[in-house]
């Protein structure tokens, strides 16, 4: 059959059909608020990958995600109504592509100030890794994901085997935690923003990440840690045991963050291996940029 039509009534049918996002709405909207404005706004969040109905009724649903992202945004008041300080950070994250990962679980999880982790993210299967901490009572950042703090424990002995001592200072933190050490460190200085993680952009979350230090330095979280030989062994010998050193200097730009020679990651022995053998980043091993 011949067609005689012009080229805009053709339908590709091997594309998929992209819905464009509305624009977020200006004003101020709370629970109990509903319409089209609340709708746009929720598809707004459901792009960002908030699981969300989009039935333009500002409900706890939506109030409590407008929670979470005012956490990521301090000194915004955190109430969950929606008004121009909030459009504003939404904007923002919508500009840099930030969007909720999809496979949390998973070891490769990419956790960065672009990928994050829904605010009810708890690993599910947390355990106190056999180690010395930097500190004796119960905490639930001594917590690590079972593999990971397997992994950890046997990293640790090989480390003592070498007349080396390295000290566990933390594992595990939860969205909530993050949010009030990401508010007290902007409150503190609105600059270490390029070096805090907001809430939920943090790998500690993921229950696969520790940050490590030793004796040698009053078990303190600092740059000399490199140049230690506790840091030194760490930087070569944890990739034998699934962990890479996660923020790496000068690859600032890639990862987001200041390099952190304490902060390990555990991605398994595989792939550990490959990333410090070819000098790469979580991000650039992905194929992923923050």
């Amino acid at each position: 059959m011949l067609y005689d039509g012009g080229e805009s009534d053709i339908l590709d049918v091997g594309q998929p059909l992209q819905i464009p996002i509305p624009t977020l709405p200006e004003g101020i909207y709370r629970k109990g608020n509903t319409g089209p404005q609340v709708k746009a706004l929720q598809s707004n969040l459901v792009s960002l990958g908030f699981s969300l109905l989009v039935d333009e009724i500002y409900g706890p649903k939506t109030a409590g995600v407008i929670l979470q992202l005012q956490q990521k945004f301090p000194p915004i008041k955190v109430d969950g109504v929606y008004g121009p300080q909030t459009k504003a950070s939404l904007q923002t994250l919508i500009d840099t592509h930030f969007h909720l990962v999809a496979n949390p679980t998973d070891k490769l999880v990419l956790v960065n100030r672009v990928n994050g982790l829904p605010a009810e993210y708890v690993p599910p299967d947390l355990v106190v890794p056999n180690i010395p901490f930097a500190f004796q009572e119960y905490d639930p950042k001594k917590q690590m994901r079972k593999e990971a703090a397997l992994a950890l424990e046997q990293l640790f002995t090989n480390a003592k085997q070498n007349n080396l001592s390295l000290i566990g200072v933390s594992g595990y933190r939860s969205y909530e935690r993050q949010a009030q050490i990401y508010a007290r460190n902007i409150q503190i200085s609105p600059t270490k923003a390029q070096f805090s993680a907001p809430p939920g952009n943090s790998e500690h979350q993921t229950g696969l990440a520790i940050d490590v230090s030793a004796a040698s330095i009053n078990y303190q979280l600092s740059q000399s840690f490199a140049a230690t030989p506790e840091g030194q062994w760490l930087a070569q010998t944890a990739p034998l045991f699934g962990f890479i050193i996660r923020y790496q200097l000068g690859k600032e730009a890639i990862t987001g963050y200041q390099a952190e020679p304490w902060h390990i990651r555990y991605v398994g022995t595989a792939v550990a291996q490959i990333i410090t053998q070819q000098e790469l980043t979580l991000e650039e091993y992905l194929g992923n940029s923050r």
